[in-house]
């Protein structure tokens, strides 16, 4: 994202838009699909974005979800960077069809660090979204001892462990992370905590929350499937006088956006740079019409 303001109270994050570990998934499945490698499935949509999504369809990378799906053995079958886990790795390894590993290397470093301590007989407790593919993936290493922890509340309703690894979510809130493992410490007799949230994350929710306490309107666009979009959009809530979280330029309350007197727009992991620069071109054109109209003229 290469603009950083439109104008004096409209400010757009540094950090909106793809973290590297979906740059990078997106740019190798462009590079195959122009390599001529047909057709291209990703397990599950590849980001957790419907205009992302559309745009890959129109390409024939097609999103399915299961292996068994990837019908024709010429194709590729891409891992997304949500990554997998070991026993889908090996049955998609049994159907013979070419496999693309697009795992986010922050993710990888998670898995890594809980299998490193489930053979040490450590249990697992993750902090994050039960139903998240990432964490999915993420319980595929623990060795079947393995809670997945969301809230305070649940980490209190622990049982008592000999050994514990408390990792997170790649993009969890950090202090959400730091309060469930210090309640985790108390059910255990051994607790090691791994901060296993991705620092692209941990810059995006900081600026967010500097910036949200400027603003009286935090735009936060992205999917409303994706988690980590969402997140931001709840750490803006008690920051700032309005929140609004949308997918597209369409969504914008356009009262809101008129009468605030300071803006400020960011965006989740997943939402591509043409959406939030829609985004922002709307908001400018609600707020300065005269000005945007002389800017593009022929």
């Amino acid at each position: 994202m290469s603009m950083k303001k439109k104008n004096e109270d409209v400010v757009v994050a540094q950090s909106a838009g793809f973290c590297p570990g979906v740059k990078h998934a997106i740019e190798q499945v462009m590079a195959l699909e122009a390599s001529g490698k047909k057709p291209i499935y990703t397990l599950g949509p590849l980001i957790h974005n419907k205009q992302a999504t559309q745009m890959l369809e129109m390409k024939g990378i097609l999103a399915i979800d299961k292996p068994a799906d990837a019908t024709n053995p010429r194709g590729v079958l891409v891992i997304r960077a949500h990554g997998i886990t070991p026993d889908l790795q090996k049955e998609i390894e049994t159907l013979g069809i070419t496999m693309f590993d697009a795992t986010c290397p922050l993710v990888k470093h998670a898995q890594n660090i809980i299998a490193k301590f489930a053979v040490q007989d450590y249990t697992t407790v993750i902090v994050g979204d039960k139903e998240h593919a990432e964490v999915i993936g993420l319980m595929g290493y623990t060795q079947n001892r393995c809670h997945v922890v969301s809230t305070l509340q649940e980490a209190q309703a622990l049982p008592h462990f000999d050994k514990v690894n408390v990792v997170s979510q790649t993009t969890q809130q950090e202090s959400t992370f730091f309060e469930i493992a210090e309640e985790i410490k108390k059910h255990a007799d051994q607790c090691q905590i791994s901060n296993t949230i991705c620092q692209p994350t941990k810059d995006r929710q900081r600026e967010t929350m500097e910036q949200a306490q400027h603003a009286d309107l935090v735009i936060v666009v992205g999917g409303k499937h994706s988690a980590n979009t969402a997140r931001l959009a709840q750490l803006c809530k008690g920051l700032t006088k309005h929140v609004q979280h949308v997918e597209t330029e369409d969504e914008l309350d356009e009262n809101l956006v008129k009468k605030a007197k300071k803006i400020f727009i960011t965006a989740g992991a997943s939402t591509p740079s043409w959406v939030i620069d829609s985004v922002v071109h709307r908001v400018t054109h609600l707020r300065h019409p005269i000005i945007l109209k002389v800017i593009n003229r022929p």
